[in-house]
This record gives structure tokens, C-alpha cells and sequence, in this order.
């Protein structure tokens, strides 16, 4: 039964949560780029652009390596997470060295498009507060 359960869940059946958040990261990339794209000079927006694309394929890098890592029957080594996860961040760094040394984006724009995730947590945490609140108060 567990190993059904450990296979079922590496094919794909994920966490509802996770999928929130996979969608709500899209919706708050979709919207910053829009803003950019009305009210913003162009080297900015496109610093949002590479930004969000950056923070979003991080993002779904690491879920891949840590969910990986957590395969019941075939565990990984903390080493290779650990090197994955640093190959990954300084692949990262250089490729963020490279715009901005460049002058190829706006570096506030490229901030702005890296917070993609952390604006998206952060809502959804506040969001997941509300629903605690009002559910303890009705």
C-alpha cells in the first residue's frame, strides 16, 4: 500500500497547495508584466520578464531536486542536494551578473521580477491567515 501510495504521488498527484501556489505565481507574473508593459520604460519590463522567468524556473528546479530527494526507496544523498542546490544558485548569480553587467535589463525591474514568489507567498500566507481568523471568529 505504500509503495502504491509513493509511486501514485511521484507520477504527479500533488499537493493542492503546491498547485496554488504554481498558479498563483504564474497570475502574479502575468500581472507585474502587465503593469510594466502599460506604465514602465521598456528595459524595465523586460527586467520583469527575465526576472519572473528566473525565479519561476528556480522554483520549479527546486521542487524537482527536493522531490527527488525525498523518493521513499530511492533517497538521495545530502551531498547531491546540496551540490545541486549550489550548482543551481550559481548558475543563477551568473546569469544575473550577465544582465545586469551588461546593462541588458533595468536592475529595479529585474528585482522586481525576481520577487515574483516572495510577493505570491506572501499573499497566500496572508490569505491563508484570513481564512483561520474568520473561521475562529464564526
Amino acid at each position: 500500500m505504500i509503495k502504491e501510495l509513493s509511486k501514485e504521488s511521484h507520477r504527479g498527484l500533488s499537493d493542492p497547495f503546491l498547485n496554488k501556489i504554481r498558479l498563483m505565481n504564474g497570475v502574479v507574473f502575468a500581472l507585474l508584466l502587465l503593469c510594466g508593459l502599460i506604465w514602465m520604460p521598456s528595459l524595465f519590463t523586460l527586467g520583469i520578464a527575465l526576472g519572473g522567468v528566473i525565479v519561476l524556473i528556480n522554483f520549479h528546479l527546486l521542487y524537482r531536486i527536493l522531490k527527488k530527494a525525498f523518493i521513499p526507496d530511492h533517497l538521495a544523498s545530502p551531498k547531491s542536494v546540496i551540490i545541486k542546490y549550489y550548482l543551481r544558485l550559481l548558475g543563477t548569480g551568473l546569469i544575473l551578473y550577465l544582465l545586469i553587467a551588461r546593462r541588458l535589463v533595468d536592475p529595479l525591474g529585474l528585482i522586481v521580477g525576481l520577487s515574483v514568489v516572495v510577493i505570491n507567498l506572501t499573499l497566500l500566507g496572508f490569505y491563508e491567515m484570513k481564512k483561520i481568523l474568520f473561521k475562529e471568529a464564526g
